[in-house]
């Protein structure tokens, strides 16, 4: 499925299918940086170029003319993301705040045409540095649709080993066969969830009303970040685990928020998902920052990680599988505050796995992001003594 819609529409389709040639691309500016004819060339006869490319070389009197070129599509196009592009602007600190609302307000009411209207002419108003921020908006945008897309049809499916000798493994539309899990969230103790889990008897639905009534608070996967029990969350992120018994479906669950995120159901606050699994990052055997990390994932984020980085709030890092882990991480280690070789505070500086996964749940590494650890019972004494406030959430059927 392809969505041709949009900012995907506008920032996929070659600079050449828009009308703009390459002589009225090389007129520039002494304002800005010229570019060569054989290189606007390259640009235009590349049936896979798109704005992004241009935008690297792109002078600001370039980009002027671009904007006014691109009027037309830019509002329609705006339609579909103003608020994104909006807070992006912000952000940047391009929009004040009363701007923004007044924004997001008009498109809040419906009136996402007026909405988008008066985005572009803040934009034009304000200058050379806001009209490039919002085409690098498109660009982050587009990359954000195409990472949507790639998760979907990753996540779509749902393969189940059989015992047949024909047909060992089945695959199946991953929204027929999901079984809801029950999820909880411990309010004061963990052991009396953990003597629940292996609670597996006759008695089973008695002793859980008995006991974890008062307890424990039924949530939804799409509550993970949002139940009463995180009134308490940090500036600088928040932390989840989810436990359950081997077999429960952890690594299924997971998938199915990826898949939900994807699809626009769930979590419209997160730009970006991250699901990385432990028996992968096994295989790495030698010290690896996070961007590339990431792009050995997804390598259609080479280019624009460096603005990602600058938003963490909209990134949302999965860590499934924390008791596959080979090595070890200790919380209760001091030394990694103090030790510079220990602590990584930074998504482009070489280390440890480990450290990386350390700095995320602690928060050190893009402090405002979220991320959600998936582990058996017998590993949440690991995260006992982490920094900052873990919830524990824990599986049932």
């Amino acid at each position: 499925m392809t969505n041709k819609s949009g900012l995907w529409a506008l920032s996929s389709v070659p600079i050449s299918k828009f009308g703009i040639s390459s002589h009225h691309m090389a007129q520039g500016s002494s304002k800005g940086k010229d570019l060569s004819s054989a290189k606007i060339m390259r640009i235009v006869a590349d049936p896979d170029s798109n704005i992004s490319d241009f935008l690297t070389t792109c002078g600001d009197y370039q980009l002027f003319r671009l904007t006014k070129f691109y009027w037309d599509r830019l509002e329609q196009a705006i339609e579909k993301g103003v608020d994104g592009i909006s807070s992006l602007l912000t952000c940047e600190s391009i929009f004040s705040g009363p701007e923004h609302q007044k924004v997001t307000e008009l498109e809040e009411k419906g009136n996402r045409t007026d909405s988008s209207k008066l985005l572009l002419n803040l934009v034009m108003e304000k200058g050379s540095r806001a009209r490039r921020v919002m085409w690098e908006s498109f660009v982050k945008m587009r990359q954000g649709q195409k990472h949507k897309e790639t998760l979907r049809v990753q996540t779509e499916t749902l393969r189940v080993s059989t015992v047949l000798v024909k047909e060992k493994v089945k695959i199946f539309q991953l929204v027929d066969r999901y079984a809801e899990l029950t999820v909880i969230s411990a309010v004061r103790d963990r052991k009396l969830v953990e003597h629940e889990l292996v609670a597996r008897g006759r008695d089973h639905v008695k002793w859980r009303e008995k006991h974890l009534q008062r307890e424990l608070e039924k949530i939804r996967t799409d509550q993970l970040f949002q139940s009463s029990f995180f009134q308490r969350k940090s500036q600088t992120g928040s932390s989840a685990v989810m436990s359950g018994v081997p077999g429960i479906g952890k690594t299924t669950m997971v998938q199915k928020i990826v898949y939900d995120w994807a699809t626009g159901k769930i979590y419209p606050d997160f730009q970006f998902v991250f699901n990385l699994k432990f028996r992968d990052l096994n295989n790495i055997n030698c010290r690896i920052n996070l961007r590339n990390l990431i792009l050995d994932q997804y390598p259609y984020f080479r280019n624009v990680l460096g603005e990602l980085w600058k938003n963490p709030k909209g990134l949302f890092f999965i860590l499934d599988g924390l008791d596959e882990f080979k090595d070890r991480i200790n919380f209760f280690d001091n030394q990694r505050n103090t030790e510079r070789q220990f602590v990584c505070t930074d998504a482009e500086c070489q280390c440890e796995v480990s450290d990386i996964v350390y700095g995320l749940i602690q928060h050190k590494l893009l402090p405002g992001c979220s991320v959600l650890v998936t582990t058996r019972p017998t590993e949440l004494h690991l995260l006992e003594k982490a920094e900052i406030n873990v919830e524990h959430r824990t599986l049932q059927r």
